[in-house]
């Protein structure tokens, strides 16, 4: 579902829209109950939409174009490098787009891989206006079979913020054995859902039909995305990087998947906040190294230990 960012989850641009949105949905939820689950439902699932930055387009300019049909409407995708290469599939997060992994490109390319990365429905050229965290678990599926259809071998997988939530419960579901780095991963769909009916005065049976409507027209129940049930079957190498001082998905979160996760890796950043993180070339030399598996990272502590600070062993 939506990230953990409610002025991008709801799309209230003014303390004056929120205000009007909350008194809508508080009236409705005494005097119409149905719609106020249709209001819910709407802001809870439409995300913010942002136009690609000159140097975006300046990127995008240098790839192939080519669509993927899914489930939800047409992904709008691109391909760097030659297609003989393995592949790195980069996963943007809520109200971002796929070249906002734009710093991974390059360094990837020149690493020996070919790099795919796409518009999750509802997000930049992609077709929809409506995106969950089920949307983006499917549309990962579908760029990755069309992928895999044209002959590509995916290695890697790098996924931000929600879009790591969907790549870790992707892996939980399939099994796939495919080396994944997730940057400031969110872990709790229904926690969440809470603090964003608290914030707009959704009472709490509103809130509730509002997520069986969602578990019903998607098919997957809430609880299927929490922790630890939602990596309980996840073999596929992983590292989770996250900033101690990101300020929309807690250090925690990622912290928490990392020990949940069977053999794990953990690299905690300060000062990078939660999309800083993904233009600084040192997070981007360590997915490379991570996916290529030459240097061997430490796993997160246990609870009640620090992480010490040690510098990550090259791999003889």
């Amino acid at each position: 579902m939506p990230s953990l960012t409610l002025s991008n989850s709801t799309n209230v641009r003014s303390p004056l829209a929120a205000m009007l949105q909350r008194v809508e949905l508080g009236l409705a939820s005494v005097l119409a109950p149905e719609k106020a689950v249709d209001i819910a439902a709407r802001l809870f699932s439409t995300p913010p939409h942002f136009e690609h930055t000159a140097r975006e387009r300046e990127l995008l300019a240098t790839a192939e174009r080519y669509d993927v049909a899914s489930r939800h409407g047409r992904l709008a995708a691109w391909r760097f490098g030659s297609g003989d290469r393995p592949a790195v599939v980069l996963v943007h997060g809520w109200g971002g787009r796929g070249a906002q992994l734009g710093g991974f490109v390059p360094a990837l390319l020149e690493s020996g891989y070919q790099v795919v990365l796409f518009d999750h429905v509802g997000h930049g050229f992609s077709e929809g206006t409506h995106a969950t965290l089920v949307h983006f678990w499917e549309g990962l599926e579908a760029v990755v079979a069309d992928a895999e259809k044209r002959g590509t071998r995916v290695s890697g997988i790098v996924g931000h913020s929600l879009g790591a939530a969907a790549v870790g419960a992707w892996l939980n579901e399939n099994g796939r054995d495919i080396r994944a780095v997730l940057v400031a991963p969110p872990t709790s769909v229904e926690r969440y859902s809470g603090y964003f009916a608290r914030r707009l005065g959704i009472a709490e049976p509103v809130r509730r039909a509002m997520q069986e409507r969602f578990e019903r027209a998607l098919g997957r129940r809430w609880s299927e995305f929490e922790l630890p049930g939602s990596v309980a079957r996840a073999r596929a190498p992983m590292l989770v990087v996250h900033d101690r001082e990101d300020g929309e998905v807690s250090f925690g979160a990622g912290l928490a998947l990392a020990r949940a996760w069977k053999g794990a890796r953990l690299v905690a950043t300060r000062g990078l906040g939660h999309r800083k993180i993904l233009r600084a070339p040192e997070v981007v030399q360590d997915a490379i190294d991570f996916i290529a598996d030459r240097v061997v990272f430490a796993p997160p502590p246990a609870k009640g230990e620090s992480q010490p600070f040690a510098a990550p062993s090259p791999i003889a």
